[in-house]
């Protein structure tokens, strides 16, 4: 089963270099990222046949980008599995959520990876 949507946080990056990791990771994606506000962007990639929409947060915590892919046809079947692609890509600190969150859930309860390795942590915190 894959998520239904998919929230990854990025530390130390810019929006561009995220822009483009979407645009090797998604060739077949013609779309530009558009403004969406201030310091977001929006773009809709392509996977399978299918239109993924992404939003895209500078500073959406300070010091973090946010990707947001609100669809459940991305690559991956989690929240980690991107983040640790998205590690492997930057080198630097991911998080994300640990699994599908339900009520009664920790909110502070995230999943980082560094190069130390990858564990739980509270943030913020």
């Amino acid at each position: 089963m894959t998520a239904p949507d998919i929230e990854i946080y990025i530390a130390d990056v810019t929006p561009e270099a995220v822009l483009d990791w979407l645009a090797a990771r998604f060739p077949d994606t013609a779309a530009q990222a558009k403004p969406a506000g201030k310091r977001q962007w929006r773009l809709t990639l392509r996977h399978d046949g299918h239109a993924l929409p992404v939003l895209v947060i500078q500073d959406a915590a300070p010091g973090w980008v946010s990707v947001w892919f609100d669809s459940p046809h991305t690559p991956w079947a989690d929240d980690i599995t991107c983040a640790r692609e998205a590690f492997a890509r930057f080198g630097t600190e991911v998080r994300a959520t640990p699994g599908s969150w339900r009520e009664g859930d920790d909110p502070d309860s995230w999943w980082h990876i560094t190069a130390g390795g990858e564990g739980l942590v509270s943030w913020p915190g």
